[in-house]
């Protein structure tokens, strides 16, 4: 098994849970992938973002001004093509925040001819399509990493009785995880990325 969307290397865990490297010891590198692709996506899940590009075109409805808000963070675009099907070039809008990333928002130039436009039937529900690579950032930060980091060793030893109060929760890959299993560093760094909507 391999790591997919995982915001650390099963090096960095074998490491940090002191798991020798040289001679390699595997007995345990499936399960501790699983629990770094689960504590990832218990990250995305609590902080409602995501740092790894998804390629996906995603629909919205017209606006009524020249701003369509997004309803996820967008890294960049492909395509964006308006509800009469029409592609809209990029010299006719700009992403909004303009020096900052990810992009939340698109708006059409006050200088642009173009408007947000319904389909030929006059509809005006997800008949705009906006493609492109929908994320925070591409790879996970530092302070994301290390917040998988200190999720995946608590919960690898919790397994052996520390950290086991509270309510637990067990994951689709079978992983039990209790409150404590969280740190409160990790949460920290959750609470910073989480998206506002």
């Amino acid at each position: 098994m391999t790591i997919t969307n995982g915001y650390t290397t099963l090096d960095n865990v074998k490491a940090l849970l002191r798991i020798k490297t040289t001679p390699a010891d595997t007995t345990e590198d499936a399960l501790l992938e699983r629990m770094v692709e689960d504590a990832s996506r218990l990250f995305d899940g609590e902080s409602g973002r995501t740092f790894y590009a998804r390629a996906e075109t995603r629909y919205f409805d017209v606006p009524t001004g020249r701003s369509l808000w997004l309803d996820d963070d967008l890294l960049t675009v492909t395509a964006i093509t308006n509800g009469d099907g029409t592609e809209i070039a990029d010299t006719e809008y700009f992403l909004e925040p303009r020096n900052g990333s990810p992009k939340y928002k698109i708006t059409l130039k006050q200088s642009s001819s173009v408007r947000w436009t319904t389909d030929g039937s006059g509809n005006t529900e997800g008949v705009i399509a906006v493609e492109g690579s929908w994320c925070y950032a591409s790879s996970a930060p530092a302070d994301v990493r290390g917040a998988v980091e200190r999720i995946v060793t608590t919960t690898y030893r919790s397994r052996y009785g520390q950290n086991v109060q509270g309510a637990a929760q067990i994951t689709a890959a079978g992983v039990v995880i209790t409150p404590q299993d969280i740190p409160a560093e990790a949460w920290a760094v959750i609470r910073r990325y989480r998206r506002i909507v």
